[in-house]
Order: structure tokens, then C-alpha cells, then sequence
């Protein structure tokens, strides 16, 4: 896929991930996994290719050193991190994970319920909360102006 095309495919993703906190916001608390999903083709998407697991997120193939504001505090680090990062949930899951679970289990993309592994009772406000991170960053890329 040409550059082009991933990036109205990204600027089409962040506006939809704008509108569904907006909504969640006020009063559609579904919307939190249509952010989720977002958010996963934003930035943790993959697929596998010849039983190899392959990353197809759209904005580390835009924006090179990419990074965000740590969702527990102000210091801004690497994408690979922000992933990795610990949210105060519990379970205890990571952004990642958080992400994943609410497309892949709780409606987003995918229902697969696991009664052994409830989501978490704050995990929508977190996809909301991470949503605003990235917004908030990408304000701060030349090209990637977001609208209110």
C-alpha cells in the first residue's frame, strides 16, 4: 500500500477515534470500543504471515520515532514502551493488552467472552484516557493536525 493511502487510512482512524470518545463522552458508553479498535489500527495491529506475527499498525509505518506520554506520568516515551506500560487495573493489564481485549473479547472487532477474565470495571475509561493521549500527541506532529 502506497504512503498515501496509509495515511488517509490513519487520518480517517483518528477521526473516528475523535468522534467515538466525543460520543462515549456524552452519554454512548459503547463508543469506548469503537475507539478500541481505533486505537489497536492506530498503533498495535497485526496479523500473521507465514506463521510469523507481523506489526500493521498504521503510525509507526508514518512517523518514525514515535512517541507518547506515559499513561501514568508526564514523560513521553518510545511507542514500544507505551504499549508495554502497566495500567493500575485489575486484572493488571498493559496498554496493549488493554487494547486487544476490549476488540478481541468485549465487542469491538471480535466477541469472545472469558468468564475466567473479566474486563476490567474501568477499562473503558482507560481506552478513552489512552484515545486522549494520542490525540494530544499527534496535535503536536506537523502533519497530523487534529481537529476539534
Amino acid at each position: 500500500m502506497q504512503t498515501e493511502q496509509l495515511e488517509a487510512h490513519a487520518h480517517a482512524a483518528v477521526d473516528i477515534l475523535r468522534k467515538s470518545i466525543q460520543l462515549q463522552q456524552t452519554g454512548g458508553a459503547e463508543f469506548y470500543r469503537v475507539a478500541a479498535v481505533q486505537l489497536r489500527i492506530l498503533l498495535c495491529d497485526t496479523t500473521r504471515r507465514h506463521n510469523r506475527v507481523e506489526d500493521i499498525s498504521l503510525l509507526p509505518r508514518l512517523i518514525g520515532d514515535f512517541q507518547l506520554r506515559s499513561p501514568t506520568s508526564q514523560e513521553h516515551i518510545p511507542l514500544r514502551d507505551w504499549l508495554a506500560s502497566p495500567l493500575p487495573l485489575h486484572p493488571p493489564l498493559t496498554v496493549r493488552e488493554l487494547i486487544r481485549r476490549a476488540c478481541d473479547q468485549e465487542g469491538g472487532a471480535h466477541v469472545d467472552p472469558h468468564p475466567e477474565t473479566p474486563p476490567p470495571p474501568e477499562g473503558a475509561e482507560w481506552i478513552v484516557r489512552l484515545g486522549e493521549i494520542l490525540l494530544g500527541e499527534l496535535q503536536n506532529q506537523p502533519a497530523w493536525i487534529v481537529k476539534d
